[in-house]
């Protein structure tokens, strides 16, 4: 019998909004739904993976030692699959961020439906194209430096358009390395402060046409959590990190699903905004 991968939403309310309302492919993915865009700025949506003891990161202590990595397990067992495929689709909505360290961690990240080695996935380009959206995604970047590597696939690969969200300092640095105009499209602000990253967040919307944002290793509007059945030692690792309390913080659980009953994973939609 072929595993199951396809995650089962047992609270779901968010298919009454028009836009993903009908899934690209109803036998891998679940009809998802998306609120409309703020009138100022992007839908951002974080999507996010944690421990059962609710672990998200830690300080690395080499290459090797990669907490996400850890946090999945193994790479064959089917809610990993669901895992990777459920990234892939939450892609093919609009346009995905990524902060400057997750780029240097991870040479050959490419933020697409179908990453280099994936299986195809047509019906999300399809579904891309039909919604009048580039054949990618634009890959933006949140930088306060500017230090990335110009080799890295997100700045050579071909069709692919990237934007980096920095500072004038980083401004200067990604001149520096020749990451500027016209190979690469900024949105230069003070954004180490909330109004400046609102600033930047618009921009993105008026002068980029970004509608929504699938920020992997984030969060603002509403998360997509991933709860595996790891669960990590604290004491092995220095700088570890938490998933927040987001029903402490005002969130609400919008979906939850597993891909079968006695799955020891957790698939869940938190929602900050009110919509």
């Amino acid at each position: 019998m072929t595993p199951r991968t396809r995650i089962e939403w047992t609270v779901d309310r968010e298919t009454r909004f028009p836009f993903g309302r009908v899934s690209p492919d109803p036998a891998r993915w679940h009809p998802i739904g998306f609120p409309p865009p703020w009138p100022d700025r992007p839908w951002i949506y974080g999507v996010m993976v944690a421990s059962a003891n609710g672990v998200v990161a830690w300080r690395r202590r080499d290459d090797a030692d990669d907490p996400v990595r850890a946090i999945l397990g193994g790479g064959d067992r089917p809610e990993r699959i669901a895992d990777r495929r459920h990234m892939r689709m939450l892609r093919c909505f609009g346009d995905a961020a990524v902060g400057a360290q997750t780029v240097r961690d991870q040479p050959t990240l490419l933020l697409t439906p179908q990453e280099p080695g994936d299986e195809p996935v047509p019906e999300l380009y399809r579904f891309r194209a039909e919604h009048g959206l580039s054949h990618h995604p634009r890959n933006i970047v949140y930088s306060l430096f500017g230090r990335l590597p110009p080799e890295h696939p997100i700045f050579t690969t071909d069709g692919l358009e990237p934007i980096v969200v920095t500072t004038d300092a980083g401004a200067g640095e990604l001149a520096r390395r020749g990451l500027d105009a016209p190979r690469v499209a900024r949105v230069v602000d003070y954004v180490r402060e909330p109004r400046g990253l609102v600033r930047a967040h618009q921009r993105l919307g008026t002068d980029h046409g970004v509608r929504y944002l699938a920020c992997e290793g984030g969060e603002i509007d509403e998360v997509f959590l991933t709860v595996t059945d790891v669960v990590v030692d604290d004491a092995r690792h220095d700088g570890v990190l938490r998933i927040m309390d987001f029903e402490a913080e005002g969130a609400a659980l919008v979906a939850e699903g597993q891909i079968a009953p006695d799955s020891g994973w957790r698939f869940q939609r938190w929602r900050f905004a009110d919509r």
